[in-house]
């Protein structure tokens, strides 16, 4: 099964390109290609693991980036005479850069533009007219400010740091559905309140535990019953719950 998941305003490559930067805390105009192009192709590497689904522009900035990594190494030529008339070489990130620059306008415009939406809504919500029985509220982000690269960086340190328990003859395998494991998470915050993300992992024992609890708390936040939030940028991720007593039907 595939998921797809949004938890913020325009979740795609180049937000992953800006989460990067933000994330090693970059020049914008001067970005260490080979460094980013790596960490790009690991998260597009996780996220293919975990089965979510990996949209075609991901792939053609993920060429991007390398055939501007590999002519980065191509070797300078030779200095010119002092006859010839030296021209600059184009970098080959220049491109990029522009497209991220003018990316990150537009994105920072429109998330300036859902934060006063969401304001007036709460000052100004609108009742009777055409469809009496409809309120416009404020929109509140699942995610609590987390995007899907703060929690796949999570998981990837989870699954980095994980020594699966050797298979014992005549155990059964532990098998758990997402669903369950959805159930299992909403009993543990009911009764903790809030928990950090390597504590919903606890008792774990295989890889497949690992991907199914994470794609079980995609699907949560996803539905909006749980949000996860940080103390401070990059800090550890939490989980808490929006209500109390709610757990997930079987369908």
């Amino acid at each position: 099964m595939s998921y797809e998941i949004k938890l913020e305003v325009f979740e795609g490559p180049f937000d992953l390109l800006l989460h990067l930067i933000e994330r090693n805390q970059l020049n914008i105009y001067d970005i260490p290609i080979a460094l980013v192009t790596d960490q790009f192709l690991a998260y597009i590497q996780t996220m293919q693991m975990l089965n979510l689904t990996v949209a075609g522009e991901f792939l053609v900035v993920a060429a991007t980036l390398m055939q501007i990594k590999a002519r980065m190494l191509l070797p300078k030529p030779p200095p010119v005479t002092l006859d010839e008339t030296e021209e600059e070489e184009e970098d080959p990130r220049s491109e990029l850069v522009e497209r991220l620059v003018e990316y990150k306008k537009f994105k920072e415009a429109a998330l300036e533009l859902r934060r006063r939406e969401e304001e007036f809504s709460r000052f100004y919500p609108r009742v009777g007219g055409e469809f009496p029985d409809q309120v416009i509220a404020p929109v509140e982000d699942p995610g609590g400010g987390i995007s899907i690269w703060d929690l796949l960086e999570a998981f990837q340190a989870v699954l980095d740091s994980f020594t699966p328990r050797p298979e014992l003859k005549g155990m059964p395998k532990e098998e758990i559905s997402i669903k369950e494991r959805m159930n299992d998470i909403l009993s543990r915050l009911m009764l903790h309140g809030r928990m950090v993300f390597s504590q919903l992992v606890e008792g774990v024992t295989t890889r497949k535990g690992l991907i199914t609890t994470f794609l079980a708390l995609l699907e949560l936040i996803r539905l909006k019953r749980i949000r996860a939030v940080q103390d401070r940028p990059f800090g550890e991720i939490a989980i808490t719950t929006f209500g109390e007593g709610e757990t997930v039907e079987s369908q």
